[in-house]
């Protein structure tokens, strides 16, 4: 802070004489308390400084304390606690679907190997009778699975100890296998999940990558069903092979889908396997009668309206409708469906048994997963339960298109139509400038300005849509400006005056003189200045595909590492200037050339017309090319050096630095916010800071660095991922397809346990309920 306040008053002071002159006194008095700052600094920390394994070990149980915080709310919100979560039980499953035994590290002796047989609240024990520490867990879809996953997770971090690995709960449905490595993509979901994780490790690398490289983390992958067929085979293969010997790991599926991946590939290496068994009538029963509602019945003893459905299920167990009941209930996820159906609004669930639409299990299981979420939203106060409904349709559609699980809000822009999902925020923001510059025509200000901004938003929005491909070599992307400042040289280079007579430049030989007329020359400007802000917005970074930041400031986040702090500003400035310095070369030389050989050729071919008489003051081809080629390269280098220290500070302020604690939704989002709104105010006056500065080195570079990078620090706050989201809301909420007050929508869709929170991104309840909302035709097509 004291560094950046004496550059301040540096600053001050030398734009005010311009001259550095007489910052002489001043720099050597500032210097003085800086340095005694730092040395009061470092003299009062006392201790010596942590190892890196310790580093590591304290970011380690602040991720556990994140995870259990996170799901024991979980727990909490699908009321697994009210009263005590179903009695699921497992067994040991086929033989021929675990690894050897010995590869598992069973004992010769089959008398002396440990029995696999459990319930859910001996997972924990089961898991840890494994000598080999990896277990996969299958059953039928709803048989609890991933509630399983939760419960093992919990237990583990109940008794959790300092070195022991942390356990995650990772969506492989999120994972390529045929694109990404196991261990790139566990740093990245951890990342998406506690976004405090992309902070600077201790030797230099991603802190998330480090946990997963010194086996910090151990991976609880639920879902391996939900993956694309033909990548579940690349799975298994990358888990066999990218897994260290010794490396834990909890892994569950459908046990049909399992089988099919064993046939088709192989075994999870060193893994035993247990399958889920249905759940009990009985206990299903007792279940749907504790947490009912209770009535009077006639001989005035409780009862609930459960009573008379199980108790004819029980008299007349081989009636169609009695086993269609019974198979249903087998199911934990169908039981939680019934019991939000039917025991917490106190409808009547006799129809379970009188309905004849009721025909088939497939039926019944439709029936009960559409009446969870308006029976969820019942006794909501602010939203009307067919209108959640509708939303939640959407929502369920989009994921399914997009074919993953994970609802996060910096990707609901994708929802939008095609045109709108890359360039919806510039045309916003274009739009706005338009407005304001069409009013200013109708006032009687001229249609100049109008002309040129509609222009720029054109160069600017080809440059953005092109810049932003992925998939492009990078030589091929820094074609695009050069294409864009060539011809803009060459247009400088024609109407550049040639000649002096009486102080005043003689303008014969401009554009207008060979039949350009004035809105064709703001139409060609405009747009090349639009490209030309379009690189200036790619040597920031600000091209690449958003995703959520964090602020590194201490009044955010208490947590931080300080002392990394001026370190990470280094590198992030000296990258910055780097590509900027590079890139503001090559376009300098760019222009230069195309501007110099314009200028000389049209003066070596007036000067041998006997029409044009050159003057004393006229300037030779040679003259006008050397002029041209040194304004274009301190131009290029001045607006490398304005872009490049933008793109450092651009980088530095989009990396957190702690890993306190894990991010939701909405803190995400407001922390996006709160990051873009700072990192777009400080990139513009960095802009103006630095071309301030080189102002005194690179006169004729400054005014031009200026105008190409003032407009970053607001198209950067609006292409960044809160902005994206500001834009896209506009037409997913004006065509209805999603509440005004979204996010407040999707937390009290947590609340009710329609949605569950997984970091910084929803989830659906389950993949079920998901399937079935985006399958339902009768709402709006997305």
């Amino acid at each position: 802070m004291g560094a950046a306040l004496a550059t301040g008053a540096l600053t001050v002071v030398a734009v005010r004489d311009r001259s550095l002159e007489s910052t002489g006194p001043l720099l050597s008095v500032l210097g003085f308390l800086v340095s005694l700052a730092g040395l009061l600094l470092s003299t009062a920390r006392t201790g010596p400084s942590p190892s890196p394994g310790e580093l590591l070990d304290r970011a380690a149980g602040t991720l556990a304390e994140a995870v259990r915080a996170q799901w024991q709310a979980e727990w909490r919100l699908r009321r697994l606690q009210d009263p005590e979560p179903l009695a699921v039980r497992w067994v040991a499953a086929s033989a021929w679907l675990s690894d050897l035994e010995e590869a598992i590290g069973w004992p010769a002796r089959d008398g002396q190997r440990p029995d696999l047989d459990g319930q859910i609240t001996d997972i924990a024990h089961v898991f840890g009778r494994v000598p080999s520490r990896r277990l996969v867990v299958l059953g039928a879809p709803g048989s609890g699975k991933t509630v399983l996953a939760v419960r093992f997770t919990l237990d583990l971090l109940s008794r959790q100890r300092t070195g022991d690995p942390v356990p995650v709960i990772f969506q492989v449905s999120t994972w390529h296998p045929d694109q990404q490595g196991l261990r790139q993509w566990l740093a990245d979901q951890l990342v998406i999940g506690y976004p405090t994780l992309a902070a600077d490790g201790p030797s230099g690398d991603v802190l998330a990558r480090e946990l997963v490289a010194t086996g910090r983390v151990l991976p609880v992958l639920d879902g391996l069903d939900e993956m694309a067929a033909p990548t579940r085979s690349a799975a298994v293969w990358r888990l066999n092979t990218e897994l260290d010997a010794g490396s834990p790991l909890l892994l569950t599926c459908r046990s049909n889908v399992y089988a099919e991946v064993v046939q088709n590939s192989d075994v999870l290496t060193s893994a035993a396997v247990v399958e889920l068994q249905p759940l009990g009538f009985e206990e299903a029963a007792e279940f749907l009668v504790r947490t009912a509602r209770p009535v009077r019945d006639p001989a005035g003893t409780r009862a609930t309206a459960w009573d008379p459905i199980l108790d004819h299920v029980r008299r007349h167990p081989d009636t169609p409708t009695s086993r269609r009941l019974r198979e249903i209930l087998s199911l934990p996820l169908m039981v939680a469906m019934a019991r939000a159906a039917y025991g917490d609004t106190g409808a009547d669930p006799s129809e379970l048994l009188c309905n004849p639409r009721f025909a088939t299990p497939a039926v019944l299981q439709q029936h009960l997963l559409e009446a969870f979420v308006p029976a969820s939203f019942r006794t909501s106060a602010r939203w009307d339960s067919d209108d959640a409904v509708h939303w939640l349709r959407f929502l369920a559609r989009h994921l399914e298109q997009r074919g993953t699980r994970d609802l996060a809000w910096w990707e609901l822009p994708e929802a939008q139509p095609a045109p709108l999902r890359l360039l919806g925020p510039l045309l916003g923001l274009g739009i706005l400038i338009e407005a304001i510059c069409v009013a200013r025509w109708l006032s009687g200000h001229g249609a100049a300005s109008t002309v040129a901004a509609g222009a720029g938003l054109l160069g600017l929005c080809v440059g953005y849509a092109v810049l932003s491909r992925e998939g492009i070599r990078l030589r091929y992307k820094a074609l695009l400006p050069l294409i864009g400042v060539i011809p803009l040289a060459a247009r400088i280079g024609w109407v550049q005056p040639l000649f002096v007579s009486q102080g005043e430049w003689i303008t014969r030989g401009t554009g207008a003189a060979y039949g350009i007329g004035p809105v064709l020359d703001r139409l060609t400007v405009g747009a090349l200045y639009g490209l030309a802000v379009a690189s200036g917005l790619a040597v920031v970074g600000v091209t690449t595909t958003p995703t959520p930041s964090t602020m590194p400031f201490g009044w955010r986040r208490r947590q931080q590492r300080a002392s990394a702090q001026p370190w990470r500003l280094g590198r992030a400035l000296g990258q910055g200037l780097s590509v900027g310095l590079l890139a503001g070369t090559v376009l300098g030389l760019g222009f230069a050339l195309a501007a110099g050989s314009t200028a000389a050729g049209r003066a070596a071919a007036f000067s041998e017309d006997n029409r044009w008489q050159w003057l004393a003051e006229g300037q030779s081809p040679g003259e006008l090319f050397r002029s041209a080629v040194a304004f274009g390269v301190t131009g290029g280098l001045g607006l490398g050096l304005v872009a490049g220290f933008s793109a450092g500070l651009h980088r530095w302020l989009g990396v957190p630095v702690d890993t306190s604690r894990t991010s939701s939704p909405l803190d995400s989002l407001r922390s996006d916010r709160a990051t873009g709104l700072i990192r777009g105010f400080l990139v513009l006056n960095s802009a103006l800071l630095s071309a301030g500065l080189a102002d005194f080195v690179l006169p004729q570079g400054a005014g031009i660095a200026t105008a190409v990078c003032l407009p970053i620090g607001p198209i950067a706050l609006v292409v960044s991922a809160w902005g994206r989201l500001l834009i896209a809301r506009l037409w997913l909420c004006g065509a209805g397809r999603l509440p005004w007050r979204l996010m407040a929508f999707l937390a009290e869709a947590h609340e009710r346990g329609v949605l569950r929170q997984a970091g910084s991104v929803y989830q659906f309840r389950h993949a079920r309920l998901q399937e079935q909302l985006a399958s339902d035709r009768t709402g709006e097509s997305a």
